[in-house]
Protein backbone atom coordinates (compact mmCIF):
# COMPACT_ATOMS: atom_id res chain seq x y z
CA UNK A 1 0.00 0.00 0.00
CA UNK A 2 1.07 3.62 -0.64
CA UNK A 3 1.61 6.27 1.69
CA UNK A 4 -1.09 8.77 0.97
CA UNK A 5 0.81 12.05 0.20
CA UNK A 6 -0.75 16.30 0.41
CA UNK A 7 -2.37 16.75 -2.85
CA UNK A 8 -0.53 19.37 -4.97
CA UNK A 9 -2.90 22.23 -6.14
CA UNK A 10 -1.57 23.69 -9.21
CA UNK A 11 -3.52 26.69 -11.17
CA UNK A 12 -3.29 26.17 -15.13
CA UNK A 13 -5.59 28.08 -17.26
CA UNK A 14 -5.36 25.65 -20.35
CA UNK A 15 -7.00 23.37 -18.01
CA UNK A 16 -11.19 22.95 -18.44
CA UNK A 17 -11.35 23.14 -14.64
CA UNK A 18 -8.43 25.99 -14.41
CA UNK A 19 -6.98 24.10 -11.21
CA UNK A 20 -5.52 20.40 -11.17
CA UNK A 21 -5.19 18.21 -8.25
CA UNK A 22 -2.59 15.50 -7.68
CA UNK A 23 -1.78 13.72 -5.03
CA UNK A 24 0.23 10.21 -4.94
CA UNK A 25 4.22 9.09 -4.36
CA UNK A 26 6.63 11.09 -6.64
CA UNK A 27 9.57 8.52 -7.69
CA UNK A 28 12.42 10.78 -5.16
CA UNK A 29 15.56 10.20 -6.66
CA UNK A 30 18.82 11.40 -6.83
CA UNK A 31 19.50 14.31 -4.32
CA UNK A 32 15.16 14.94 -4.15
CA UNK A 33 12.38 13.60 -2.01
CA UNK A 34 10.11 16.45 -3.47
CA UNK A 35 8.66 17.18 -6.64
CA UNK A 36 5.78 16.56 -8.52
CA UNK A 37 4.25 16.74 -12.17
CA UNK A 38 0.82 16.09 -14.40
CA UNK A 39 0.34 13.81 -16.37
CA UNK A 40 2.56 10.81 -16.99
CA UNK A 41 5.12 12.96 -16.12
CA UNK A 42 7.38 12.85 -12.78
CA UNK A 43 10.44 14.72 -11.45
CA UNK A 44 12.71 12.13 -10.85
CA UNK A 45 15.35 14.12 -9.11
CA UNK A 46 16.76 17.15 -8.63
CA UNK A 47 19.92 17.95 -7.77
CA UNK A 48 22.01 21.20 -6.82
CA UNK A 49 24.59 22.22 -9.67
CA UNK A 50 26.22 25.46 -8.69
CA UNK A 51 25.49 27.10 -5.34
CA UNK A 52 25.65 31.12 -4.85
CA UNK A 53 27.47 32.84 -1.87
CA UNK A 54 26.63 35.82 -0.13
CA UNK A 55 27.61 37.95 -3.10
CA UNK A 56 26.02 35.80 -6.15
CA UNK A 57 23.05 34.96 -4.46
CA UNK A 58 21.81 32.40 -7.18
CA UNK A 59 21.69 28.48 -7.35
CA UNK A 60 21.42 26.52 -10.14
CA UNK A 61 19.42 23.10 -10.02
CA UNK A 62 19.16 20.00 -12.54
CA UNK A 63 15.32 19.12 -12.42
CA UNK A 64 14.57 15.62 -14.68
CA UNK A 65 11.69 14.97 -15.65
CA UNK A 66 10.70 11.93 -17.08
CA UNK A 67 7.85 10.65 -19.19
CA UNK A 68 6.54 7.15 -17.73
CA UNK A 69 3.55 6.82 -20.12
CA UNK A 70 3.78 5.32 -23.57
CA UNK A 71 3.29 8.21 -25.66
CA UNK A 72 5.06 11.46 -26.42
CA UNK A 73 4.31 14.14 -23.72
CA UNK A 74 4.22 17.87 -25.14
CA UNK A 75 1.67 19.60 -22.70
CA UNK A 76 2.88 18.86 -19.21
CA UNK A 77 3.93 20.66 -16.31
CA UNK A 78 6.11 19.60 -13.17
CA UNK A 79 6.82 21.53 -9.70
CA UNK A 80 9.50 21.67 -7.68
CA UNK A 81 9.45 23.08 -4.31
CA UNK A 82 12.26 25.47 -2.42
CA UNK A 83 11.60 23.79 1.24
CA UNK A 84 14.43 26.43 3.21
CA UNK A 85 15.13 30.20 2.42
CA UNK A 86 13.98 32.48 0.46
CA UNK A 87 13.62 32.39 -3.32
CA UNK A 88 12.79 35.31 -5.30
CA UNK A 89 12.72 34.43 -8.61
CA UNK A 90 13.34 31.39 -10.88
CA UNK A 91 13.82 30.96 -14.49
CA UNK A 92 16.02 28.23 -17.03
CA UNK A 93 18.22 30.23 -19.18
CA UNK A 94 17.73 28.40 -22.33
CA UNK A 95 14.28 28.43 -22.67
CA UNK A 96 13.70 26.22 -26.06
CA UNK A 97 13.11 23.53 -23.23
CA UNK A 98 10.85 24.73 -20.99
CA UNK A 99 10.14 27.72 -18.53
CA UNK A 100 9.79 28.14 -14.66
CA UNK A 101 8.01 30.72 -12.67
CA UNK A 102 8.18 31.42 -9.04
CA UNK A 103 4.63 31.58 -6.75
CA UNK A 104 5.79 31.46 -2.51
CA UNK A 105 7.49 28.57 -2.75
CA UNK A 106 6.81 26.36 -5.57
CA UNK A 107 8.59 27.03 -8.56
CA UNK A 108 6.38 25.29 -11.60
CA UNK A 109 8.11 24.46 -14.86
CA UNK A 110 6.50 24.40 -18.08
CA UNK A 111 7.33 23.01 -21.59
CA UNK A 112 8.83 25.55 -24.15
CA UNK A 113 9.00 24.66 -28.16
CA UNK A 114 11.08 21.94 -27.66
CA UNK A 115 9.94 20.78 -24.59
CA UNK A 116 7.93 17.72 -25.94
CA UNK A 117 9.45 14.34 -23.72
CA UNK A 118 9.16 11.15 -25.69
CA UNK A 119 7.50 8.07 -24.01
CA UNK A 120 10.03 6.78 -21.91
CA UNK A 121 11.89 8.96 -21.94
CA UNK A 122 12.72 12.56 -19.59
CA UNK A 123 14.35 15.81 -20.02
CA UNK A 124 16.89 17.72 -17.73
CA UNK A 125 16.53 21.41 -17.47
CA UNK A 126 18.78 23.52 -15.35
CA UNK A 127 16.24 26.19 -12.96
CA UNK A 128 18.13 29.01 -12.02
CA UNK A 129 17.06 30.59 -8.52
CA UNK A 130 17.88 33.46 -7.31
CA UNK A 131 16.92 34.33 -3.34
CA UNK A 132 17.40 36.73 -0.55
CA UNK A 133 18.44 34.57 2.52
CA UNK A 134 21.69 33.14 3.20
CA UNK A 135 20.72 29.91 1.11
CA UNK A 136 17.96 28.32 -0.31
CA UNK A 137 17.01 24.58 -1.06
CA UNK A 138 15.16 23.14 -3.85
CA UNK A 139 13.69 19.35 -4.05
Amino acid sequence: MKNYEKPVILANEELAEGVYAASGAVDGGGDSSGGSASGAASVSSVELAAAGDQWNKVNTYNVTINNSGNTELTDWSASVFVTSGTATAAQIYNGWQASASLSGSTITITPGGGGAIAAGSSITVSVVVSYSSDSVTVE
